[in-house]
């Protein structure tokens, strides 16, 4: 009977990951809970994935990755991206395929990503060098990058644990680096022979920001007569406004005033008002509110003027905007700008904006003051395409003691001085005394659901284990590939892990798989770290699709990519890795020792 739960408890989580509903940490909760209410584990195991070693080295890995980011340090790459650009394209796309994979060591691929993407649009905009070429190359570099360490991404850091609480020894935390620069260049090789020359050319429509006379279509100027009996009241409080998805973007005032107005405002008669929405709904504020369409003043109708720009910002997958739509988050009001479209998936969405639901990877066409646009840059939920000042300017300081903590983290680890744990947080508390980071952005630096859904999915897999479902799949798969050799086990779990992650998150193809893979290790009397390895290249080198990693999504909208331009790069690139995984695997990671 138990067995028979586990089983659907797998098949649930499984379920409820591939149909992106449920938020993966709301997932881990259910794992967990469903667990415990039928005792599949002993109580004292129940929260061990809380206290994981995966769990641990994530969350610290997260924070030293903050860390950098915050002191600047990751800066000095951003502007010589710039400088290489002068050179011209095939010198910048270089540079973005072979800088990146270091950093991205021990940054979070979306952290990484995050930085870089604003430097990608100044370039756009001042070297005229079309999206469509820079995004595709910058990701899937920093993808590469999680192969140069076994900290480099979450696959990597669970898979490591896995072979830990099976008695395994771990890989060591450079053990896959000679395979992983082979990979990082191979990759390099394929971008630069064959996937630059397939990338989508600007066709024209990459512009979101510098072009947006669509937009401009939806925006009128009425104004208030002396009748109406609007006048005097907030705008809060006009409820047609809200139902019909109008939205003001300025007040201009009798005197010749112009302001950005926020909730609170007042209208008063004679007022002009500049708003955004269908004609048939703005036409609707004559007969019943008594104002009247009046002709548009270039001047008044330009968006950006004086202190008031429009930058385009995207949603990363992590922000807290994800699946709420702007008015259950009180955008305009939090940060004083508004939002005059999206861009979702190469489409521009002008109409009810208020009510859309935000996805991971959305670009937004945000109005604001530089003071708005300057609060937008400091919010952790969006990335802010523009050249506004840093609040905290970098500090050469500052950039170098982060650097110098990180690295003599990985020296310590390295050398087997202190375990990497213990050595991350040693690095942590350097940070934090230095000022470098204070308590509260560690805090936000972690991404908690991944924390959660590792925590709720590791006592499903120890009763995978200790009910022996592991050990039954393993030995069903052996009978099934076994006679075709080492090398076919090897190629099925690469594409089994390359298929999990286009449809479910890297870490939880990487909970699944790791169980699995030893069980099957085991039973051959092999070493499992060759199986691990397979696995882990597979979660970082299959961009078969943007699901497949965080950053692909992110670079999916600014780049105006369609499914069918990952189809055409991601599948020979991860034939390629495949071809070369099945390979060398054998060589670094012999089955038998």
């Amino acid at each position: 009977m138990a067995v028979f739960l586990v089983v659907g408890i797998l098949l649930l989580v499984m379920v409820l990951l591939v149909s992106g509903r449920v938020r993966i940490d709301v997932v881990g909760v259910i794992a967990l809970a469903l667990v415990g209410l039928f005792h599949l584990v002993p109580t004292h195991s129940l929260f061990s994935g809380f206290s994981s070693y995966a769990a641990i080295i994530l969350a610290e890995m997260f924070i030293l990755g903050e860390g950098l980011r915050r002191s600047g340090a990751t800066d000095v790459m951003a502007r010589m991206f710039e400088r290489i650009g002068r050179r011209g394209e095939p010198a910048l796309i270089t540079a973005l395929m072979a800088l990146p994979p270091v950093p991205s060591t021990f940054i979070s691929d979306v952290g990484l990503m995050s930085i870089f993407l604003p430097t990608m649009m100044r370039i756009r905009q001042s070297l005229k060098i079309s999206l469509h070429r820079l995004l595709m190359p910058l990701a899937f570099s920093i993808a590469l990058g999680g192969l140069l360490s076994m900290i480099g991404s979450a696959g990597n850091i669970i898979g490591n644990a896995t072979l830990a609480s099976s008695h395994y020894q771990p890989i060591p935390l450079f053990g896959i680096t000679p395979l992983g620069i082979i990979l990082v260049f191979s990759g390099f090789l394929f971008m630069k022979w064959w996937g630059i020359r397939h990338l989508p050319t600007n066709n024209g429509q990459s512009e979101f920001l510098s072009n947006y006379q669509e937009v401009k279509s939806y925006i009128s100027e009425v104004q208030v007569n002396d009748d109406s009996p609007l006048v005097d009241k907030p705008l809060r409080e006009i409820g047609f406004f809200r139902q019909h998805h109008v939205t003001v973007l300025r007040i201009i005032r009798p005197n010749g005033h112009i302001m950005t107005p926020g909730a609170n405002d007042v209208i008063h008669q004679g007022d002009r008002l500049v708003v955004q929405g269908e004609l048939q709904a703005i036409l609707d504020l004559q007969p019943e509110f008594g104002m009247e369409v009046v002709g548009t003043d270039p001047a008044t109708m330009k968006l950006r003027r004086d202190n008031t720009r429009v930058v385009e910002t995207m949603v990363p997958p992590r922000s807290a905007l994800v699946n709420h739509t702007l008015r259950g988050t009180n955008f305009r009001t939090k940060y004083g700008a508004t939002v005059l479209a999206i861009l979702r998936q190469g489409v521009t969405r002008i109409r009810e904006l208020p009510v859309t639901p935000l996805r991971a990877g959305d670009v937004l066409l945000v109005m604001g003051t530089d003071d708005a646009i300057a609060r937008l840059q400091m919010a952790d939920d969006l990335t802010v395409f523009s050249d506004v000042e840093r609040v905290v300017p970098a500090s050469p300081k500052r950039s170098i003691i982060a650097s110098v903590v990180v690295l003599g983290v990985l020296v310590a680890a390295a050398v087997n001085f202190l375990a990497i744990q213990a050595a991350a947080a040693v690095g942590i508390t350097v940070l934090l005394m230095t000022r470098i980071i204070s308590m509260d952005q560690a805090y936000r630096a972690i991404d908690w659901r991944i924390i959660t859904l590792v925590g709720g999915i590791t006592p499903v897999s120890l009763a995978l284990t200790h009910l022996g479902v592991s050990a039954a799949i393993a030995h069903t798969m052996i009978r099934i590939v076994g006679p075709l050799g080492p090398y076919a086990i090897l190629a099925v779990f690469f594409w089994l892990a390359a298929l999990l992650t286009q449809v479910i998150s890297n870490v939880a193809a990487a909970l699944v798989l790791s169980p699995l893979a030893i069980s099957v290790a085991g039973a051959n009397h092999w070493s499992p770290d060759g199986l691990i390895i397979s696995m882990v290249i597979a979660l970082s080198a299959a961009p078969i699709t943007p699901l497949a990693n965080k950053v692909f999504i992110m670079a999916m909208g600014p780049g105006r990519y369609r499914y069918q331009d990952f189809f055409r790069i991601g599948i020979p690139f991860t034939v390629v890795m495949f071809v070369l995984t099945v390979i060398l695997i054998p060589v670094f990671f012999p089955f038998v020792h």
